[in-house]
């Protein structure tokens, strides 16, 4: 039995669906039934045919995926295009040579000089909302006024006009709370939670506690208003308070201030603006459409390979040796420390998150390790252990822990450097040699704070798209901060994880769901 085949096998049986009968559906949520998966039938080929598929399937899904992860940074660099332009838009105005003058508000820096800086406040209505008491069933019971809550978030994310919402609620609902219908033509804001998802509304609805709506003046464009609170999530960040639910107070609510243009130069912005998101959308959802048919591609390429379906016998490459876990990450290892043993901030820690992308990102699933979800991020101590002694037998690398057990280690590289770097190529192939040769180089520049960052958010990601999650930012975060390891929350702030999220878009280290998964560390939770 060849374990890499096995893995294969095992992904398109539970990700394609081939004929599994072991997976029970119960209240919405899929179980294993443990009895009927060892009763499972799977195609059983003689030993070398499982190492070819393997190996063929090694090398195809890698180029796949490589592909993948190239359209994940597009989409990434094109979202972010998207906020630039935007942003720039409704700060800098349309014209590159209207005099400037500094506004005075750190985040909106110099404006045209004909513009004013005003408080929201000052030029639309605030108007905050309301959920009817629960308890009454009256108020829940044929409803048909539109309601927005937090369960529109995720549509407000993507669209900048709201008809139809998640919940509705009643008349009576609405006269017997502090929630009043309000006109068309109002923008929308979200200031709990997912703070800024905004949106104008197209006809009279009602707002939960949990968002703002601001009834624009004479002075004001509900669409200018709309991509100016979209360009400001920095300043949004900055005033959020709350670990675990973040919010937005009224107070902070009250304080915040845009650049505002003339009537007619607002209208020409957001048309603009409008314009160019149009056009980089539509480029986004080419881009997605492609990564969706790879995705689909890779899956079916694996349930054809593993179930006879296409011969590989003759066009696979079988590797040169026989790969066992052992010598998997004794190679791995030592080409780790040798490439990292002279950073100041390399040691243990750092290691084992650079191992865990080795097989998490590069795809170098001959590692084989068991993750557990400790407060430093994804670790599996044996596979650590494995690999530093590896590392000794084949390159002589000592270890060096001066202060004692639980202390900081130093590793000191022996004589026969670099020896081991042609059998590592040799049996990983081109593609994966210069993704491992990447993700080192990229991780070279962090500190073991970062790195950890990375790491886990890498972890959540994976996690939540194995289990069939497409997530948002604020999801990651969230499972980050609060599903992980009671310490992340003392040691990372909310604010500063968006950061490596964009650090990870740009260097392409991005997640696919087909990484290891992780897991507490207990049998039953």
């Amino acid at each position: 039995m060849h374990p890499p085949y096995w893995c294969y096998l095992h992904n398109a049986a539970y990700t394609v669906r081939l004929n599994v009968g072991s997976i029970n559906q119960t209240s919405g949520i899929q179980n294993l039934d443990q009895t009927r998966y060892f009763d499972e039938q799977a195609p059983y080929p003689p030993f070398d045919e499982q190492v070819a598929i393997a190996a063929f399937l090694d090398r195809e899904t890698a180029k796949i995926d490589a592909l993948i992860d190239e359209q994940r940074r597009l989409i990434a660099l094109l979202k972010e295009k998207r906020q630039a332009v935007i942003s720039h838009a409704v700060t800098k105005g349309l014209d590159p040579h209207a005099p400037m003058k500094d506004s005075g508000i750190e985040w909106l820096g110099e404006v045209p000089a004909h513009w004013e800086v005003r408080r929201i406040k000052h030029v639309a209505r605030m108007e905050s909302g309301h959920t009817p008491d629960r308890k009454v069933q009256a108020y829940w019971e044929d409803c048909d006024i539109p309601w927005v809550s937090l369960h529109d978030t995720g549509y407000l994310k993507d669209h900048d006009y709201i008809s139809e919402t998640a919940q509705m609620v009643n008349a009576l609902g609405i006269a017997n709370s502090s929630a009043r219908i309000l006109p068309p033509g109002v923008v929308v804001f979200s200031r709990d939670a997912t703070i800024g998802r905004c949106a104008i509304t197209t006809r009279p609805m009602a707002v939960s506690q949990h968002f703002i709506a601001w009834v624009c003046g004479q002075a004001l464009s509900a669409e200018f208003l709309l991509f100016c609170l979209r360009s400001m999530a920095g300043e949004l960040d900055r005033l959020t308070a709350g670990a675990t639910l973040k919010t937005i107070g009224m107070p902070d609510v009250r304080t915040l201030t845009i650049a505002l243009p003339p009537l007619s130069e607002q209208h020409a912005i957001a048309a603009h603006a409008r314009s160019e998101a149009e056009g980089i959308d539509a480029l986004i959802m080419h881009v997605t459409d492609a990564s969706r048919l790879l995705q689909e591609r890779r899956a079916a390429l694996i349930s054809a390979a593993v179930t006879g379906k296409i011969d590989v016998r003759g066009s696979a490459k079988v590797l040169p040796f026989p790969i066992d876990r052992t010598r998997a990450r004794a190679l791995v290892g030592t080409e780790i420390i040798e490439r990292l043993a002279g950073q100041p901030t390399f040691g243990r820690v750092k290691f084992q998150k650079v191992a865990f992308l080795a097989e998490g990102h590069v795809g170098i699933s001959e590692l084989a390790g068991c993750y557990t979800r400790a407060a430093a991020g994804p670790l599996d101590g044996a596979l650590i252990d494995d690999m530093e002694g590896g590392a000794h037998r084949i390159a002589g690398i000592a270890i060096d822990q001066a202060g004692g057990t639980g202390t900081t280690v130093r590793y000191r590289l022996g004589q026969q450097r670099d020896a081991h770097r042609q059998k590592l190529a040799d049996w990983l192939g081109p593609d994966r040699t210069a993704k491992l040769d990447k993700l080192i180089t990229d991780f070279a520049t962090l500190n073991t704070k970062q790195a950890e960052a990375v790491a886990t958010l890498y972890g959540v990601w994976n996690d939540l798209l194995s289990d069939g999650v497409v997530p948002s930012d604020d999801e990651i975060i969230s499972g980050f901060l609060n599903d992980w390891h009671p310490e992340k929350r003392d040691k990372f702030r909310a604010s500063e994880l968006p950061e490596w999220l964009g650090w990870m878009r740009r260097h392409g280290i991005v997640p696919t769901g087909s990484g290891p998964t992780t897991t507490t560390g207990r049998l039953f939770v």
